[in-house]
């Protein structure tokens, strides 16, 4: 059980760190002045979402569910976890939409848009470790 704990946290830490870094990408090819800095910039968007992002917040939910079903559901903290979990998978698909938005039909929102996305993350993570850390009720 410590071995599926241990993949969980992980995986969490390595999609924790692309949700954190993908808003940043997103601004960098709304303020690409030219079509090669764009196209390397979505370059970079995909393949950090295809490849690392997407794989890593599956498993994440994968071993997540596992250990539900290994330890139980117990605790008032856990629904508000796993709710805290689902607004991630939403924030997850949003910046996928907004990159292929971006790979369309150009920068529809300023740069600051896609800059002040950066909060969801930065709000979502530390929620979602304190409720597993403290079981608050």
């Amino acid at each position: 059980m410590l071995l599926v704990l241990t993949l969980h946290i992980a995986f969490l830490l390595l999609w924790a760190g692309t949700l954190l870094y993908f808003p940043q990408l997103l601004a960098q090819q709304a303020s690409a002045q030219d079509d090669e800095d764009r196209q390397r910039s979505l370059k970079m968007q995909h393949t950090l979402y295809a490849f690392v992002m997407t794989p890593s917040g599956l498993l994440t939910i994968l071993f997540g569910i596992w250990l539900l079903f290994a330890r139980g559901f117990s605790g008032g903290w856990l629904p508000v976890k796993l709710t805290l979990v689902l607004f991630m998978v939403f924030f997850h698909l949003y910046c996928g939409n907004l990159m292929e938005q971006l790979r369309e039909e150009g920068p529809v929102h300023s740069v600051w848009f896609y800059r002040m996305l950066l909060l969801a993350p930065i709000l979502l993570i530390p929620a979602v470790v304190a409720l597993v850390v403290q079981k608050p009720f």
